[in-house]
């Protein structure tokens, strides 16, 4: 799988960048020595976390296929290359699958889902057509491996993102394209705004809130340092990134549930 072992002269892309895990990725690959393009829907929030952080600030809405597309075209325009995309921009409701609206389902699957798919459909060709190759980072989550009471929409919509993430990948190796690496980020518990932008969903209501993000009992990190083991991971190509070792027994035990499926036959 292919990786990067040098940043500098790279321009990156971060859509979500304005906040949380987002930002922490933007101001890793910063530190060596990458442009960063930050693109967020909250444009505001994208000129002074640029400004902060020393990136460049761009508005996007990921749901919309044109927006991201201009987003592509702006940054070619004005930088030239792009090297790297993380496919970032997510929410997080948790909302038992009773109480979860049609409206609130399909608003986390046009952001989580589809601003993936957007993100992936819009640069792969300019990082494939790169002679240096790239790379792509979607960000999933435990979720996607790991169900959870709550996160019927929520980790639908990470496991959706896993699952295109692999095929992808596994198409490009297919078709001999060895120069294009793809991550997907899988993280628990991390400082971000995901339950602010929860509250942002169309049922949402503030009598009965309930946006705690998904969570297996772990440690809660801060963005940064998700931003540096993404920036490992595109060095080292590693295929999952797992921020909290203490969560895999977790997962091992739901893939066991799974294989157990084969000796009931």
């Amino acid at each position: 799988m292919s990786s990067i072992d040098t940043f500098e002269g790279r321009v990156a892309v971060v859509t979500g960048g304005a906040s949380g895990i987002g930002r922490g990725i933007a101001e890793a690959l910063i530190d060596t020595g990458a442009t960063v393009v930050i693109a967020d829907v909250n444009e505001d929030g994208a000129k002074a976390t640029a400004t902060e952080i020393g990136a460049i600030a761009r508005s996007v809405d990921v749901t919309n296929i044109e927006s991201v597309e201009a987003l592509a075209q702006s940054v070619l325009d004005e930088l030239g290359r792009v090297d790297i995309v993380v496919n970032n921009a997510g929410v997080g409701p948790l909302i038992e699958f009773e109480e979860v609206t049609l409206k609130d389902f399909r608003w986390v699957m046009d952001i989580n889902f589809w601003g993936v798919v957007n993100g992936m459909k819009t640069f792969l060709p300019t990082l494939k057509a790169n002679d240096n190759g790239g790379y792509i980072v979607n960000t999933a989550s435990l979720a996607a491996v790991v169900p959870g009471p709550g996160t019927a929409a929520y980790g639908a919509s990470k496991a959706a993102i896993l699952s295109v993430s692999d095929t992808v990948a596994i198409e490009l190796e297919a078709d001999g394209t060895d120069n294009i690496g793809i991550s997907v980020l899988m993280p628990a518990m991390v400082k971000s705004n995901i339950t602010e932008n929860a509250r942002k969903r169309p049922g949402f209501d503030a009598k009965t809130d309930d946006t705690e993000s998904f969570q297996v009992e772990s440690r809660v990190l801060e963005a940064r340092e998700v931003g540096d083991m993404v920036v490992d991971a595109i060095r080292s190509g590693n295929r999952y990134i797992f921020t909290h070792p203490e969560t895999r027994e977790a997962v091992a035990a739901h893939q066991a549930d799974i294989l157990a499926g084969f000796d009931q036959q």
